[in-house]
C-alpha cells in the first residue's frame, strides 16, 4: 500500500501572475459567518461551503445544486451524522483567477497521478470550504476539533490564506495505521498541503492568540475532490 501520498508547495509561487490576484482572492475571508454546528460548543470557527462541478474539457465551474454537507460519524466523530448547511461561497470568489488556476492545476495533477488504464472523470465533483479559526484570550481556536481523521474523499488541497497574531496550528500527517510521518506549519500565505486522503490521516494543533494580543486568526481554503 505504501505510505501517505502528499506534496507541499505555495500557490502564490506556483500559480499567480501578480500580487493583485492574491489580494482579490484573500479579501473574501472577511465577514465569514459563525459555524453553528460545533459539537464542542465552540464559537471559534467561521465558514462557508459550496459544492461545485468542474468540467475538465472546457474549465466550466457550476454549482452542483446540493444544499448541505454530510460526513458520517465514522469520518467526523464530533460533527458527523447530520446535514450541515452553510452559506454558499461568493460567486465572485469562484470567478477569481486564483481559484480558477487552482482548479486547473490540481485537477491536472490528479490526472497525472492516475495509474494508466484507470478512467479520469471528465467532470469532477468538488467540495469548496472557507474557514477562519479565531483565537482569543477566552477561547482557543481548534482547526480539527474531531481529532486525527480523514475527510473521506479522494484528494484534498489544504491552503493557508492568512495567519494573524496566533501561534500553533501545526499540521501533522499520519499513515493509515495512525503513526505520524510529517509535522509541518503552513506559515506563509499560499502554503499548501496536497494530499491523497485515501492514504493518510491528518490533524492540526490548536491555535492560541499571540502574547499581548486580544484576538488572532488562521484563514484556510480547502478543495476536496470526490
Amino acid at each position: 500500500m505504501g505510505g501517505p501520498k502528499f506534496s507541499l508547495g505555495n500557490a502564490r509561487d506556483d500559480l499567480l501572475r501578480s500580487g493583485d490576484d492574491w489580494d482579490k482572492f484573500s479579501r473574501f475571508w472577511e465577514g465569514l459567518p459563525l459555524d453553528p454546528y460545533m459539537g464542542d460548543g465552540g464559537t471559534y470557527r467561521r465558514r462557508k461551503h459550496s459544492e461545485i462541478s468542474y468540467d475538465v474539457a472546457d474549465g466550466a465551474v457550476r454549482s452542483a445544486g446540493r444544499n448541505g454537507f454530510l460526513q458520517s460519524k465514522e469520518i467526523n466523530r464530533l460533527n458527523g451524522g447530520i446535514v450541515r448547511r452553510f452559506e454558499p461561497i461568493d460567486q465572485a470568489l469562484l470567478d477569481t483567477s486564483v481559484f480558477l488556476r487552482m482548479l486547473a492545476h490540481f485537477v491536472a495533477r490528479i490526472a497525472e497521478s492516475t495509474p494508466d488504464g484507470e478512467p479520469v472523470a471528465p467532470v469532477r465533483q468538488i467540495n469548496v470550504h472557507q474557514h477562519r479559526i479565531v483565537a482569543s484570550a477566552e477561547e482557543l481556536g481548534n482547526p480539527t476539533p474531531e481529532g486525527v481523521h480523514r475527510d473521506g474523499v479522494e484528494h484534498i488541497v489544504m491552503m493557508l490564506v492568512a495567519r494573524k497574531a496566533v501561534t500553533g496550528g501545526v499540521s501533522t500527517l499520519y499513515d493509515n495505521g495512525g503513526s505520524p510521518v510529517l509535522s509541518h506549519t503552513l506559515s506563509e500565505p499560499g502554503d499548501y498541503i496536497f494530499l491523497d486522503d485515501r492514504t493518510a490521516l491528518h490533524s492540526v494543533s490548536p491555535v492560541r492568540v499571540a502574547p499581548a494580543t486580544s484576538e488572532g486568526y488562521r484563514d484556510m481554503f480547502f478543495l476536496e475532490f470526490r
